[in-house]
């Protein structure tokens, strides 16, 4: 990939599995130290949801670091899991900005919308709610052919927050690889996702077709919390790398990103 020439979907998969063996002991360092640690701590007694939060927290971090080791191995440039680390912690306020804002204008959109579907049945299918109601208690309790048609309405009226997740999905790569603020990242993705929107999803349905199979091997051998350990240290820096090689290969289809320009950015980047 020294060239950045645009790859083809199969190929950032491909490629991306590559760099994910070559680079192994590193991302396994970091997984350990910020993904797998944390998920064990939150099983001790009466520090559950305490750790929830800081596993959070610290897989945001390990994404970071993940970013930071992808990048930096496509043009060729050295870097431990610590320095790695170092990377992701100095743009740490940036990530987590960019998260929060992404987060609530995901959820924002998907709760306006849902409102409006709501409304919406009100008016066209006032007794689908009504009857809806009477199974509240245990909403997979009701008949099938009026659940069915629900859960398929509340997806169609979700999609345009899927929409938007998908159009700001490369914003940490654009902090971590670019050093962008917050929204700034959120626009810089807007901005490379929007003209090849199409194709970006089929990746991510072609990767999620490939981390998927393996997290389920996993979670039928093993017991759930160590399914979910095992699975998360699996899937986070995978799925990093993808993320991150589709960035890359964006910004080769939008604007030519040469090897030099790469590693200037990595290495101004502050």
């Amino acid at each position: 990939m020294q060239d950045f020439r645009p790859l083809r979907a199969g190929e950032v998969v491909g490629f991306s599995w590559s760099l994910y063996k070559q680079r192994f002991g590193a991302l396994m360092a970091v997984g350990l130290a910020l993904v797998g640690v944390p998920s064990l701590l939150q099983w001790l007694p009466g520090i559950g949801l305490l750790m929830t939060v800081l596993l959070l927290l610290t897989e945001l971090l390990a994404t970071g670091a993940f970013i930071w080791i992808t990048a930096s191995h496509c043009v060729d440039l050295p870097v431990s899991a610590a320095e790695s680390v170092r990377a992701a912690w100095s743009r740490f306020g940036r990530m987590l900005g960019m998260s929060l804002i992404f987060t609530l204008g995901v959820a924002v959109v998907a709760t306006v919308m849902i409102m409006i579907g709501a409304v919406i049945l009100a008016v066209v299918a006032p007794g689908m709610l009504e009857q809806l109601n009477l199974h509240a208690d245990d909403p997979f309790a009701a008949p099938a052919g009026l659940i069915l048609p629900f859960l398929v309405w509340t997806f169609v009226m979700v999609l345009p927050a899927i929409a938007l997740g998908v159009a700001w999905w490369a914003a940490p790569m654009a902090v971590m690889v670019q050093g962008e603020a917050p929204v700034a990242a959120l626009r810089r993705s807007w901005q490379l996702i929007l003209p090849h929107y199409w194709r970006t999803i089929g990746v991510l349905l072609l990767s999620a077709a490939v981390i998927a199979p393996p997290m389920a091997v996993l979670y039928r051998l093993f017991p759930g919390f160590l399914a979910a350990l095992l699975a998360s240290l699996w899937s986070v820096p995978f799925a990093s790398v993808i993320g991150t090689v589709l960035y890359l290969d964006l910004r080769a289809r939008s604007e030519d990103l040469t090897r030099e320009a790469l590693i200037r950015d990595l290495t101004s980047a502050s």
